[in-house]
């Protein structure tokens, strides 16, 4: 959120996120447990930014996000006013008063709003797309690069575009950093991989259960996806060794477009 241009945000001594969006009066308060309140001024205003806060929020990890409505305070006069409407996020409720047919047209503002949500929106699927395939292409060995996304969508608006991805939960790293997380979570996958076949050698599952114990949970993540979606890209634990398989070479190779790291060895 701090990264992407739309929108403010900062945190609370109570560890609560509290973010805008720019030119929007609008306050989310987003707390570590998952719940999100906010304060509508208007009908106008909820549509825009309800859309807007989905396609800002990611789930973590394999997740799927979801916004569940919870409970719901409405402040009104009396006598209720004849325009009055109740909506429960995109949903109408029982109290809308009257039928959609008698709703006026939807003004031009209103309108162009929409077609700019719609287009985000379309942006941001296409980004998304993009960034899954060029990972599995990369066997999840990397992140694509940023000119590598605008390669493939098309899309060569600098700011949308690195905004986008990060939504995407794109990460940008060193080429350094890259590789070396790509080596940990191949080695990684090497001892799950082993550790699923029970093999009853002691010094071995020693070895195995402290890179396991010692790995970083992203890097787990990475060693599992690689493991379950390309078992043949999967290092081989030997006497001394992780021996690595010609294809895991030529793959690095293509990815990074230099030679592989060295086998990890041991005594």
């Amino acid at each position: 959120m701090v990264n992407n241009s739309l929108v403010k945000a900062d945190t609370t001594q109570k560890g609560l996120v509290q973010f805008w969006f720019r030119e929007s009066p609008a306050l989310f308060m987003l707390a570590p447990s998952g719940k999100l309140q906010v304060k509508w001024n208007n009908v106008e205003e909820k549509k825009i930014l309800f859309n807007l806060v989905k396609n800002l929020l990611v789930a973590s990890g394999d997740e799927k996000l979801v916004i569940k409505p919870l409970r719901q305070q409405v402040w009104m006069e009396y006598p209720v006013p004849e325009s009055f409407r109740l909506y429960w996020c995109s949903e109408a409720t029982e109290y809308i008063l009257k039928k959609q047919a008698l709703e006026l047209p939807k003004r031009r503002s209103e309108l162009e709003a929409e077609k700019r949500i719609q287009k985000s929106r379309a942006e941001l699927a296409k980004v998304r797309k993009a960034v899954d395939e060029l990972r599995r292409e990369f066997r999840f060995f990397r992140e694509p690069t940023f000119n590598e996304v605008a390669l493939k969508t098309g899309i060569l608006n600098t700011r949308q575009l690195r905004t986008n991805m990060f939504l995407a939960g794109w990460k940008n790293e060193s080429q350094e950093t890259v590789k070396r997380n790509a080596e940990c979570a191949l080695n990684l996958a090497a001892w799950l991989s082993y550790k699923e076949k029970g093999d009853q050698n002691l010094s071995l599952m020693a070895l195995c259960k402290k890179a396991i114990d010692s790995a970083r949970i992203d890097t787990l993540k990475q060693a599992q996806i690689i493991l379950k979606r390309y078992p043949d890209l999967v290092l081989k634990v030997e006497a001394n060794q992780l021996r690595w398989p010609e294809e895991t070479k030529a793959k690095w190779i293509q990815v990074f477009s230099d030679g592989p790291p060295a086998p990890q060895t041991w005594k």
